[in-house]
């Protein structure tokens, strides 16, 4: 089927005529037609029905011959300028209606084109008549064919506002690499690093893909040229996957949302070995491109779904990171289309990724300013509580120092009265103060523990400050109880010997305990279990509360982190018991008889801290209130201490 070509007839007023609906195209796929054979071959010339203003085929290894009717009326100018506003022609020859033909591209020295310029642009002389002028094109990128005809004036004008917003572009792109290096260079923040890395790559990625290299930098140099877009882009993308996942996912973050953005920038890597591969093995550069467009819709996908999980999360933030990042997928996806050929090419698709990219990077530039100011109102707000935490702290420590104060004068005087009075009273107090010892010692390695890691955190950017915060305030909690029953006491006389016992629900009371130690359990899981049959106990409240904290504690201490803390009721022949059992190495049999002895400890080289008096304290209460204590272990499979408190009060041996 022929189709006949009409020229659209150029007049003095016309100005950047879009030659699209009027030229025609054939596909080569061997490409070793010339142009006598074209001339021949008329009828196979069609028109382009694609949409869009340029012609598009896509990712393809054919060459293509475009047929221009050229015609002017009598009043308009003879002398034109053809443009193809695209440098990655790797061959493009022009044969105009008359003269030489003219045979250059990317592929070719920068000295066969016409006009120094970034792109391709052809002078014409345009006569009254049809005339055809032909021209045959390759490319190793998606081949996009834009024709427009110029009056030379008004394509200077023109190419001179392209000139200006290309310098506000790169000029923007300067500055936001220059602020994320500043901040860098202040903070040793890595994202920073990260995303000046990028702006740099994605930026050159934009100045070689609008011709700049090959115009500026590396004029001799085509092979290298045909690369560099391929490779830099494909940088730029592996530094914003990795940007991405710096902002959206925690560290210890390894679902498979991680693994593909992971296996996201191996891909990129492996587009830029190919690109850099084919400057010795030809033609690896065209699937490095089709790799390197896949690739970016996968991962824009990828970074899609991570913002929507982090905006789940309620992840602080991140509304900046998530406008870009749209933004920016709108543009590379646009841009990925368009290089299949899956939308039509116009002023709009085809810079897209540029356009993208300008915006993107000004709202990522939001998004890391809105961390830091997050992070540093998170900061001083840490920094005040961490102040009134001491302050109190300080004034507890004053008022428990009067209190020891006077205790101790107190317990001098009635040394002097007698001599046996004294031996018991120091027995007493020995006894008191090794409790007391070994009750504030935990909660306050607690405290120390995290407010320590709340500062390597804070410098690491992680935000565990409310899960730090619960643990130092139920361990605070717990010091404010003792030191309360402390101050409060009858100087020393309130010992395992006074004990004021009542009758409690053990239900409640036991849910309390545990929700009281808390702070203890950070690292297990704990397993209440309540018996009906258990219900109601005589028994002094705080003394049987230190008795199953101590429990609860070791059961901590020696079991690893992620196991499973047994607490419940028991019930046999006149005793209530209360169990705490563990999923740790368990006790020998040889030194299970040992274990309730003052200052025994299985292995006093290892790194546990303690001094052995935690269940000699168990077994003192225990026997206080007329109950006894139970060891059931078998090394390696974790160990079960009951306390055993008799159903009817009886008389406290």
């Amino acid at each position: 089927m022929t189709f006949t070509a009409h020229a659209a007839v150029l007049t003095s007023e016309s100005t950047g005529v879009n030659l699209l609906h009027s030229a025609q195209f054939m596909e080569d796929p061997s490409g070793d037609l010339r142009l006598d054979n074209v001339r021949g071959l008329s009828q196979k010339f069609q028109p382009w029905t694609g949409g869009g203003s340029e012609m598009n085929f896509g990712f393809t290894s054919s060459a293509y011959w475009i047929r221009v009717p050229l015609q002017r009326d009598e009043n308009a100018p003879k002398d034109w300028l053809l443009a193809l506003s695209h440098d990655k022609f790797y061959e493009l020859d022009f044969y105009p209606p008359q003269g030489p033909a003219i045979l250059t591209g990317s592929g070719r020295p920068l000295r066969t084109r016409p006009y120094f310029d970034r792109s391709f642009v052809f002078p014409l002389e345009v006569a009254t008549q049809q005339e055809f002028a032909y021209l045959r094109v390759t490319s190793k990128y998606a081949l996009t064919v834009p024709l427009k005809i110029w009056q030379p004036s008004v394509y200077q004008q023109d190419q001179l506002l392209f000139y200006i917003l290309q310098f506000l572009y790169f000029g923007g792109l300067i500055i936001l690499a220059i602020y994320g290096l500043i901040i860098f260079s202040a903070l040793r923040d890595v994202r920073f690093l990260i995303y000046c890395a990028y702006i740099v790559t994605a930026g050159f990625g934009m100045f070689v893909g609008n011709g700049f290299g090959r115009l500026l930098i590396w004029p001799d140099s085509p092979a290298f040229d045909e690369v560099t877009q391929c490779a830099f882009l494909g940088l730029a993308a592996f530094f914003a996957v990795m940007f991405a996942a710096k902002l959206l996912l925690a560290d210890d973050d390894q679902t498979w949302l991680r693994r593909g953005m992971q296996l996201s920038e191996l891909l990129f890597l492996l587009v830029i070995a190919s690109a850099l591969l084919h400057l010795v093995v030809p033609h690896a550069l065209r699937p490095a491109n089709q790799l390197l467009m896949i690739n970016a819709v996968a991962m824009s996908f990828l970074v899609g779904v991570a913002c929507f999980r982090a905006y789940k999360q309620r992840r602080e933030g991140i509304r900046f990171f998530i406008a870009g990042w749209l933004i920016l997928w709108l543009g590379i996806a646009v841009g990925g289309l368009r290089s299949f050929g899956w939308v039509p090419t116009n002023g709009l698709t085809f810079y897209a990724v540029q356009i993208s990219t300008a915006l993107e990077t000004i709202l990522m530039a939001m998004a890391l300013a809105d961390l830091l100011r997050i992070e540093h109102e998170a900061y001083a707000k840490t920094q005040v509580q961490a102040l009134e935490a001491n302050r109190a702290l300080l004034e507890i420590t004053q008022t428990s120092e009067m209190a020891l104060k006077r205790a101790v004068l107190n317990r001098t005087e009635q040394l002097e009265a007698s001599l046996k009075l004294e031996k018991n009273l120091r027995a007493q107090y020995a006894r008191f103060v090794s409790m007391i010892s070994h009750e504030f010692r935990t909660p306050l390695s607690i405290i120390q523990i995290q407010v320590g890691l709340m500062r390597k955190e804070n410098e690491r950017g992680i935000d565990q400050i409310k899960r730090r915060l619960d643990t130092v305030g139920s361990a605070t909690q717990r010091l404010a109880v003792m030191f309360d029953k402390w101050l409060h006491s009858d100087a020393i006389n309130q010992t395992l010997e006074a004990l004021q016992p009542k009758h409690m629900d053990i239900k409640s009371w036991l849910q309390e305990v545990v929700r009281l130690s808390a702070h203890l359990l950070v690292n297990h899981y704990a397993d209440l279990q309540l018996q009906r049959d258990a219900s109601t106990v005589f028994a002094d409240e705080y003394h049987l509360g230190v008795a199953v904290t101590n429990l609860i504690d070791n059961a901590a201490k020696y079991s690893p982190s992620g196991t499973t803390i047994t607490i419940k009721t028991l019930v046999k022949e006149g005793y209530i018991g209360l169990e705490v059992a563990n999923e740790g190495p368990g006790i020998p049999l040889e030194m299970q008889d040992k274990i309730f002895n003052e200052f025994f400890r299985l292995s006093p080289e290892n790194s546990i801290r303690g001094v052995g008096l935690g269940l000699s304290i168990v077994q003192r209460i225990a026997k206080a209130h007329g109950g006894h204590v139970t060891l059931a272990s078998t090394p390696g499979r974790g160990a079960a201490f009951t306390i055993w408190l008799p159903t009817v009060q009886r008389e406290r041996s």
